[in-house]
């Protein structure tokens, strides 16, 4: 494992719950730890922002690359393993791996995702918890299947639940259009119309978005060169990132007063 100052983002990979996962991470070691979980389509990346904001303050920032994503190893059972049980595994892996009792958990989008399961499975390894994008809401009594059939053939998850139809919908485009037509989305339905690919439909701002430049967008993920390899039943191209659609949900959830605030020149977390 990598050792630093709390200027530069160190990076390191760790073999946990079966495989192998990458993790980037900025601030002191000593520092109370935060643990910073990516979405759909994002990358360690995402929270470089908010890593740098943290390690100034003497946190320890822990921003891994989810199962099957970029740096971090695809399973070799596909979908399968892929559910929420062994994404939150992942996770309390990861503390195990660095003698960690517990973390202040933030998640964003897929990643919200995992931390209210994370909540759900294992409370006691959860410090405070920040969900970003997605809030908690429970089971459904309908199965999914019957949720991506109401919605339609255009709604962006039915389409990746096709092997190798989003694939070669998104080949046609490099990767920083690709991230820069989902980065632009101000839409309410994600749904293309009838016989139309989302990502065709998506439409890419004319302009540089003011939050990440045309560097950044060109340049993620690292793995952009390797040849994509087939995850769960969801879209790996062209940036090799794999994630599972048909994520699991469950009952109750218990959640720890906490709030927060990122920008570039302040960070404001109330703990339980």
């Amino acid at each position: 494992m990598a050792t630093g100052g709390a200027g530069e983002v160190r990076h390191w990979t760790a073999s946990v719950n079966g495989i192998t996962l990458h993790v980037a991470e900025q601030g002191p070691a000593t520092g109370p730890a935060v643990l910073l979980l990516h979405g759909f389509p994002e990358l360690w990346l995402s929270w470089r922002h908010q890593m740098s904001a943290l390690a100034a303050r003497g946190f320890r920032a822990l921003a891994p690359d989810l199962r099957g994503y970029d740096d971090s190893e695809v399973p070799a059972g596909g979908a399968a393993e892929y559910t929420m049980l062994h994404v939150v595994g992942d996770v309390v892996a990861l503390l195990d791996h660095l003698g960690l009792l517990d973390a202040l958990v933030a998640g964003h989008d897929w990643g919200a995702q995992v931390l209210w399961h994370l909540c759900l499975f294992r409370p006691d390894r959860v410090r405070a918890a920040v969900a970003l994008g997605v809030p908690y809401f429970p089971r459904s009594p309908a199965p999914m299947a019957d949720f991506l059939a109401a919605r339609g053939d255009g709604f962006y998850i039915s389409q990746f639940q096709e092997p190798g139809r989003a694939e070669k919908a998104f080949a046609k485009h490099d990767i920083a259009t690709v991230l820069k037509k989902f980065y632009s989305l101000e839409l309410d339905d994600l749904s293309a119309p009838p016989g139309v690919e989302v990502i065709d439909f998506f439409q890419a701002s004319s302009s540089p978005l003011p939050w990440m430049t045309e560097e950044e967008l060109a340049g993620t993920p690292t793995s952009s060169e390797r040849p994509a390899s087939r995850g769960p039943s969801t879209t790996t191209a062209p940036w090799t990132c794999k994630f599972e659609a048909s994520f699991i949900t469950s009952l109750h959830c218990h959640l720890w007063s906490s709030s927060i605030l990122f920008d570039s020149g302040s960070v404001l977390m109330l703990c339980r």
